[in-house]
């Protein structure tokens, strides 16, 4: 049922190929071995530029008035690029109209219209989202900078350890698994912090309308700096719905619920998606083309394939497809489930929008689209590569990133989450290790020294040598043309009406057996 792309070493039609930046050579780099176990944060008396020496840097970095007038006449951003915008559309309209597989429901939604929802879904976002960026990004940058000087040593030495006094025995007192009370002081920022600023973002628009700085320093707190309070309300978020017994003991039961009933109505999540549609549809079909969130009728080398996948993740993540599915399977339980968040977030909505519509629109809709786009790229990458030879392979199918710069709560292991989710978090360095053997005999997907986003930045920019400068093959045979080949033949593959195992017959007839060896 799987089938390759055309070859992907370049762009696929002239509109992706104007876009794609010419790949950069580099001579392959040598993998270290990836740590056992998690280490604590270190302590080491730091050296570099402080924050005051990279915002000189940047100030001198600016470019002139003189400069800024030359690359606006150069031919790539000049006058003779609109000349090359009639041949684009042309090649776009060709590609979108093209006759291809899709699975059910998808198939009722043409590549048009899909597409042109996506582009409309991130250019609602665009706005907050780009301001959200170019200010917590540099914001994390300087934060880092200040916090490797030597002046902070102090602050290095105790604040963590601070922080785990206090956790720890909360989390002795209060979890099922003690081991867990890293998510305490996370659950009181998003449970405490971020509903206080929006209640007070409320009450600035009841009293003066609608604040521009009112609304940026909302959704910029709300995001932390590079966004690490969305994201790990996100994990949180998603750890919970793994834990079908909630993370608090007697009697502390009723804060169970907390990450997906409370803290994620701030991040747009609606109540029981992670518990019911991602536990019992992406959990059983791990990006199969039944997964109402696949990918892989999709040609991911493709960047312009993301635009038609925004759709898709945005119907998944309102619960409008899995409703669908499980009516499909007859899951009655699992739809009066889904049904009652649904109905309360979106009961909610209508409420807002009816009192005031504006501060819904920016305050409430926005984060529920936010994560629709910023969640689906992150799903279209951790499931974006299949070995043709063996596309059900697991140790292939999901990504594994060793020394992480975003790996929160060891999320990186995404081959364990989906191999063994009963693995403890804090146990799935020491789980890879022990499969390392497996993971090599079938030159997993593993990349190093990397992070999510910049996987998506060189999917993307289709920076192939950048990509395979960072896999890792455990063997250590490959070299870097082969690697990177490895890499475009893997995104090549799509998949059919059989499935990536070539045994589909019906749309969520059955679900996929969990014997990835």
């Amino acid at each position: 049922g799987a089938k390759k792309a055309p070859p992907a070493g370049a762009a696929k039609h002239p509109a992706a190929a104007a876009a794609a930046p010419a790949p950069t050579s580099g001579a392959p780099k040598a993998q270290p071995t990836p740590p056992a176990a998690p280490a604590e944060p270190s302590a080491d008396e730091g050296v570099g530029p402080s924050a005051c020496d990279l915002l000189a840097d940047f100030w001198q970095s600016l470019p002139s008035a003189a400069e800024l007038a030359s690359k606006a006449t150069q031919p790539s951003t000049g006058p003779s690029a609109l000349s090359r915008v009639p041949a684009q559309s042309a090649a776009l309209w060709q590609w979108l109209t093209r006759n291809r597989w899709k699975p059910f429901p998808w198939v009722y939604l043409p590549d048009p219209v899909a597409f042109a929802w996506g582009v409309s879904e991130i250019l609602f976002i665009a706005p907050i989202a780009a301001i959200e960026i170019l200010v917590t990004v540099p914001v994390m940058e300087l934060c880092k900078a200040e916090w490797r000087q030597k002046r902070m040593s102090w602050v290095r030495e105790r604040l963590p350890e601070l922080v785990r006094s206090v956790s720890r025995p909360l989390g002795r007192l209060m979890l099922r698994d003690p081991r867990n009370h890293s998510y305490l002081p996370w659950m009181a920022l998003g449970g405490i912090m971020v509903p206080i600023l929006f209640f007070w973002a409320l009450r600035r628009y009841v009293n003066y309308g609608l604040e521009f700085s009112t609304l940026m320093t909302y959704h910029l707190i709300r995001m932390g700096p590079r966004f690490q309070l969305f994201a790990h309300m996100h994990t949180l978020i998603h750890k919970e719905g793994h834990s079908h017994n909630g993370f608090f003991k007697k009697p502390f039961e009723f804060l169970n619920c907390t990450s997906e009933w409370w803290i994620g109505l701030f991040y747009g999540v609606v109540p029981w998606n992670y518990y019911i549609a991602h536990m019992k549809i992406h959990h059983r079909w791990h990006n199969e083309v039944d997964d109402v969130s696949t990918n892989l009728d999709l040609d991911r080398t493709n960047p312009l394939s993301f635009f038609l996948y925004v759709p898709r993740f945005t119907l998944y993540w309102t619960g409008v497809s899995p409703l669908a599915l499980f009516v499909k399977r007859g899951e009655w339980a699992l739809i009066a489930k889904l049904l009652y968040g649904m109905v309360a977030y979106y009961g909610m909505t209508l409420v807002l929008l009816w009192w005031k519509p504006m501060f819904c629109l920016v305050y409430w809709v926005f984060p529920h689209l936010e994560a629709c786009v910023l969640l689906c790229a992150i799903s279209y990458m951790w499931h974006m590569f299949v070995e043709e030879s063996d596309p059900g392979n697991q140790y292939v199918n999901s990504v594994t990133i060793l020394d992480g710069h975003d790996n929160i709560w060891n999320e990186d292991f995404h081959v364990v989450h989906h191999y063994f989710p009963n693995v403890h978090w804090s146990e799935a360095p020491l789980h890879f290790e022990a499969q390392r053997e497996k993971y090599a005999a079938v030159t997993a997907t593993i990349f190093q020294d990397t992070e999510e986003g910049k996987l998506l930045e060189w999917l993307f920019e289709q920076n192939w040598d950048e990509m395979a400068k960072h896999f890792v093959d455990l063997n250590g045979k490959l070299t870097h043309a082969e690697k990177k080949d490895l890499l475009v033949r893997r995104l090549s593959v799509i998949c059919d009406e059989k499935g990536r195992d070539g045994k589909r017959v019906e749309w969520g007839a059955t679900s996929s057996i969990r014997d990835f060896d």
